[in-house]
């Protein structure tokens, strides 16, 4: 019995339907797009407008199909060519993050100053590191910033001093074409590995 890739809506109740292998070696839910056209009377009612990827648990009935299933696919390039029109459509894009820049500040001082009530802040001391810049390869789509801080205590001679050491880090997202070949070969290698 073979499972083919299939594409499928959700059943009238909005699940997916029982006859979609969803096991742990099979995919589901995939490049989901809308089924009906702007401007017209929709083909697909509510929850059954999204057109979705996915790998059947066995072959399609040739006297008739249930109405979430869509179709099949008869080989590899009718499913990159899908892929290819849907992420077109989607304007699909591959987002990867890049550390693109690291800066520290170290503060040093006695801990009597650190916690002192009148937030008096003499005696303290930063040195702060020139900025670690990288570049990424794609399009800048967006920039996120995180810090984080560690503090250390030295005690010598009954002196405690307090060491604080505050990270930068700069995380930019690069856009890049997003390759269907390798998605429908991926997805293909999925079915094949599961038919064998």
């Amino acid at each position: 019995m073979a499972q083919p890739i299939v594409k499928y809506t959700l059943n009238r109740k909005g699940q997916i339907p029982e006859w979609i292998n969803t096991s742990d070696s099979s995919f589901a839910g995939l490049h989901g797009i809308t089924g009906n056209k702007t401007g017209y009377i929709p083909k697909y009612e509510s929850p059954q407008e999204m057109i979705m990827l996915g790998i059947a648990s066995g072959d399609v009935d040739p006297d008739g199909t249930p109405d979430d299933y869509v179709g099949k696919f008869a080989n590899k390039t009718a499913l990159q060519t899908y892929i290819t029109e849907t992420g077109s459509t989607l304007k699909y894009k591959t987002t990867t993050a890049t550390v693109t820049g690291i800066q520290t500040a170290t503060t040093v001082g006695l801990a009597t100053v650190w916690n002192n009530p009148d937030n008096y802040q003499g005696g303290l001391s930063t040195t702060t590191s020139t900025k670690f810049t990288a570049s990424g390869i794609g399009t800048a789509a967006g920039i996120t910033t995180s810090t984080s801080t560690s503090t250390t205590n030295s005690t010598t001679d009954g002196v405690t001093t307090r060491t604080d050491k505050v990270t930068t880090t700069e995380t930019t997202s690069f856009e890049t074409s997003y390759d269907y070949a390798a998605e429908a070969t991926r997805l293909w290698d999925i079915y094949t590995a599961l038919n064998s």
